[in-house]
């Protein structure tokens, strides 16, 4: 049994990103395809969602052949099962603006949005939109709908990356508004004050949600394959800085292994799934974390 074919981002993929929900639809219908015919046909939705199996559970749901080809109990879900309240938060501020094109990170962001929003449908889940940046907001309420998901596509479509992040105090006030346990998606590059970012994951541990994060980087961020001397740009503040590429390689890698390390260990204090994903890289690694994560709900 083979693992699910890789959903790649190449420049054909990306230049129909005008059309979210073509994109979205194809793409998940692809990855479902490729997990139906792999180990983890438990996450078929032809029912809806699967779930470990827990002492009490009725055992007419219990999928035997699953058990045979994983070696795992899983029960069936149905549609009254099911409706978790799933929030999207993307990250809109100009640093997600950055990477070689097609692919650059707001592009990849947005289009792993749209995807799993129709993932979170095909589940009869509830997705929510949030949008944060220079300024918070709730873009769209959690609903179950695939009318919803066409909301949630044209407000992705029209998303663009500008200003400052200040995570913590952009979201305060929405967050605080989730009245229900769901599951909460935050999908940015945190570069911001690292201490908003640990107040967000921190607010959202208090509530019970589930979180998960997916922490996206350009593979220019974390190799810096330039030679000689250029000019590093902040794209939030417009500080510059003259860098000798050759000099300060090693010692570049290594701050931002450094960086993205503590917000893995905040993310596994806090209970938070934590995922670190470069944009050249498929999207199938994501999709499989959210189903673990929302199969564990």
């Amino acid at each position: 049994m083979n693992p699910p074919a890789p959903i790649t981002l190449d420049a054909r993929t990306l230049a129909a990103a005008e059309d979210l929900p073509l994109l979205a639809s194809i793409i998940v219908e692809g990855f479902l395809d490729g997990l139906h015919r792999s180990p983890f046909l438990g996450y078929s939705t032809e029912f809806s969602s699967y779930r470990q199996y827990a002492p009490g559970d009725n055992l007419r749901h219990l999928d035997w052949k699953v058990w045979a080809r994983t070696d795992q109990l899983y029960i069936r879900q149905f549609e009254d099962d099911t409706n978790l309240r799933c929030q999207i938060l993307l990250d809109t501020s100009a640093s997600m603006d950055f990477g070689a094109e097609p692919a650059n990170k707001f592009r990849y962001a947005r289009i792993l949005a749209a995807v799993l929003a129709q993932l979170m449908v095909r589940q009869r889940d509830a997705p929510g939109l949030i949008l944060f940046g220079p300024d918070a907001r709730q873009a769209l309420p959690a609903r179950a709908s695939r009318m919803h998901a066409m909301e949630v596509f044209a407000l992705l479509a029209n998303a663009h990356a500008g200003g400052t992040t200040q995570l913590g105090r952009d979201l305060t006030g929405i967050t605080q508004t989730f009245v229900r346990r769901g599951l909460v998606v935050v999908i940015s590059d945190f570069f911001t004050e690292e201490e908003s970012t640990i107040e967000l994951l921190r607010q959202l541990h208090g509530q019970g949600q589930e979180v998960l994060v997916f922490h996206v980087l350009a593979p220019e961020e974390e190799d810096l394959p330039y030679e000689g001397e250029f000019i590093m740009k902040d794209l939030e503040s417009d500080q510059e800085v003259v860098v000798d590429a050759d000099a300060f390689r090693e010692e570049y890698r290594r701050r931002v292994n450094t960086f993205c390390d503590r917000i893995r260990q905040e993310c596994l204090r806090l209970e938070a799934d934590y995922l670190r994903i470069r944009t050249d890289q498929p999207l199938d690694a994501a999709l499989i974390r959210y189903l673990e994560r929302r199969a564990a709900v």
